[in-house]
């Protein structure tokens, strides 16, 4: 009997490692690779390590000349319509709810961390990039061009894949 426990408990555990790790997987094998341009924060967590802040030019969206649906509260969700513009991928529209896009398009999801006269902040989930140890504060001092590669999933999730400096990834030894 303490066998099958242990098989079930192995089992249980397997099962649950996947779920945990399985939609961002589908993600960078499925999803649409976009170019997003980034603006650096600070390089820095004492409980986590060296890794880059990284704040996007799509996440302070202008409600006056963006589409969208109606008025969004702090905490909502946001879909966002991105296609892209010359170089980089920007938004197109917002909205509460998923929408459809075409080909050339992409959808985000993200969620809103405020708002104040025509413009929306939001939060992708993609705002940490993590470096070795050491590595966060050199790459934070040479960001005045950077970019990063997502995957964007079909269920709107995106995923950061590369970070790239001047427009060459970001690699480590």
């Amino acid at each position: 009997m303490n066998s099958k426990r242990f098989l079930l408990l192995m089992v249980y555990s397997l099962i649950i490692i996947t779920l945990i790790f399985l939609p961002k997987m589908v993600t960078l094998s499925l999803g649409k690779d976009i170019l997003l341009k980034t603006e650096p924060v600070d390089p820095r967590d004492v409980f986590r390590g060296d890794y880059v802040t990284l704040r996007y030019e799509i996440s302070t969206i202008d409600m006056g000349i963006t589409p969208y649906d109606h008025d969004f509260l702090t905490g909502e969700p946001v879909y966002a319509t991105l296609s892209e513009k010359e170089k980089y991928w920007t938004i197109d529209s917002v909205s509460h709810i998923k929408p459809d896009v075409s080909n050339e398009e992409v959808c985000m999801k993200g969620a809103v961390t405020g708002s104040y006269d025509d413009t929306l902040n939001v939060r992708w989930g993609i705002e940490s990039y993590f470096v070795p140890e050491g590595e966060g504060i050199p790459i934070q001092m040479q960001m005045e061009n950077t970019s990063v590669i997502v995957s964007v999933g079909p269920g709107c999730s995106p995923v950061l894949k590369q970070l790239l400096i001047d427009g060459e990834p970001v690699t480590f030894e």
